[in-house]
């Protein structure tokens, strides 16, 4: 039994004391970050610290504030020594760099393997939806006890980080997919003129992000490694943070290369602006038991001013009869247009936009809803760009009307109850030919509340190329279908134009000077 376990573990162990024998050999026991390895490693889909360095370079845009982190670790009962280092520097609200180092230390002297990191990160999309990282690196090898067996090379890795919220928040809050591909096309040359490849490792794997203080994740990773071969491990995890986030206990399972699969396990503690992290990291017999500790430290601002949130933050709605504010934090950006608000009478989808321009305040107050009716709302970002970007979905807001007038003070009208529709506006009929140069009396607008049911005329007299008219007495939020019809001078009409449909609106959302009713 002994013969049997210490050979696989000292292939394992020395694999990379030999030369040209796996140095920065991976799959093994010498994984980077307390975090991380206490969910068996499962973090490429994470990535929201600074131990994304070494997992997948695309999450560092989640990090928002400048942050130095390192780790520390005796492996292999006291055979090897392992540390890192790394300081991250947000660039602006969107982009991030770092400047890291890993070093693994035999402690015999035999050979000292030391990697230098430096990493950037940017965003796809303005949202920060999807992500984009890589690492340059630069790799080391001395050895006190053989100082002709020197290395040196050039290493690359690249990831991508996607976010894909969840809009109904009774199943989750978001789901993020994670890839990165490890050291493409990477060898380092000795002294003596020989070439070693350093392993290939391809990860990718999603995470489920129950609330934000849940998540699990799972992973797997394929290391081409011509020395030992072709392997693909399976990594997963699962995270909980607890009183008002400051204790987070994780769990997890990692593959790997030549050993079997082992549990793990982690403990964390953090404050707003430093945090220490545990991971015990159970192996077979004679190996010895991995631990690490990790520290962090965030401070300041980011490296060109504050970093700030794209998506709306803190949205809540207040009711006042059928008047209904909804209120969201204002974002400190000063590329942004405004806000635009969605309702819906389903939660999870459905939205329609209320406003017609992007909203300046952090405000939106809205009249002429349905009695006794819940509604469910979200609010969005728009940048002043050209053309302009707008964010995700906020989260979601449930707020519910009522049969009581809003405010003593306040007389409410027939119009403030009703929705509409300024179907000129939304058709473009101010486009429309002059009838007077083309020989007709105008144009009609019929109306029905089903596609192809029977349609209704909404107007008493031919009406000109207008730029707004207002169909009114509708059902806010209810789709209606229209259809229109030249009229010639002789009364004659046309054919019907091909179905269009819009959802009316509240009343007060749609009035302006510009919209007299008619």
């Amino acid at each position: 039994m002994f013969n049997r376990i210490s050979a696989a573990s000292l292939a394992a162990i020395f694999l990379a004391v030999s030369t040209g024998q796996a140095a920065f050999d991976k799959g093994g026991v010498s994984g980077i970050g307390a975090r991380p390895l206490g969910m068996g490693g499962a973090f490429a889909s994470i990535a929201d610290t600074g131990d994304a360095i070494f997992y997948n370079p695309a999450g560092l845009v989640q990090v928002l504030r400048p942050e130095i982190s390192g780790m520390g670790a005796v492996i292999l009962d006291g055979k090897e020594d392992l540390f890192d280092l790394a300081y991250v520097q947000p660039f602006g609200d969107q982009m991030a760099w770092a400047l890291s180092t890993s070093q693994l230390l035999f402690t015999d002297g035999s050979e000292n393997e030391r990697i230098y990191l430096g990493t950037f990160a940017a965003p796809l999309a303005i949202d920060k939806s999807i992500s984009f990282g890589m690492n340059v690196k630069l790799y080391g090898v001395d050895s006190a006890t053989q100082p002709g067996q020197q290395a040196s090379g050039l290493g690359l890795d690249m990831g991508f980080l996607y976010h894909l919220p969840i809009l109904d928040p009774r199943y989750g809050k978001q789901i993020n997919i994670g890839l990165c591909a490890q050291d493409l096309d990477t060898t380092i040359t000795y002294q003596s003129g020989e070439q070693e490849p350093v392993a290939l490792s391809v990860k990718g794997g999603a995470s489920y992000e129950f609330n934000d203080d849940l998540i699990t994740a799972w992973e797997f990773e394929n290391i081409n490694d011509p020395n030992v071969g072709d392997h693909t491990l399976l990594h997963a995890g699962i995270e909980g943070w607890f009183f008002e986030d400051h204790l987070g206990l994780r769990t997890g399972y990692s593959d790997f290369m030549t050993l079997p699969g082992q549990f793990t396990a982690g403990i964390s503690y953090r404050s707003n602006s430093w945090g220490i992290d545990y991971a015990y990291i159970g192996h077979p017999q004679y190996l010895g038991s991995s631990h690490r500790i990790s520290a962090s430290w965030r401070f300041g601002e980011s490296f060109l001013g504050k970093v700030k949130s794209f998506i709306p933050e803190g949205v809540n709605a207040s009711v006042e009869g059928d008047i209904i504010t909804l209120k969201w934090i204002n974002s400190p950006s000063l590329s942004l247009a405004g806000y635009n608000v969605y309702f819906s009478k389903v939660s999870g989808g459905g939205y329609v936009k209320i406003n017609l321009n992007p909203i300046k305040a952090n405000y939106y107050s809205l009249r002429g809803l349905e009695k006794n009716t819940h509604y469910y709302f979200v609010v969005t970002s728009v940048t002043n760009t050209i053309p302009p970007v707008e964010s995700q979905y906020s989260r979601e807001v449930l707020a519910g009307t009522t049969a009581a007038p809003s405010a003593p003070s306040v007389v409410q009208s027939e119009i403030q109850n009703e929705g509409v529709i300024d179907i000129a506006k939304q058709i473009g009929m101010a486009g429309f030919p002059d009838p007077a140069k083309n020989g007709l009396k105008g144009y009609n607008v019929y109306i029905s509340e089903v596609s192809g049911g029977r349609f209704d005329k909404v107007n008493p007299q031919p009406v000109a190329n207008v730029p707004t008219y207002l169909v009114r007495k509708l059902k806010v939020g209810q789709r209606y279908y229209f259809t229109f019809t030249s009229v010639g001078t002789d009364g004659t009409e046309s054919a019907h134009s091909k179905e269009v449909s819009f959802v009316a609106l509240p009343y007060s959302a749609v009035l302006s000077p510009a919209n007299p009713a008619r």
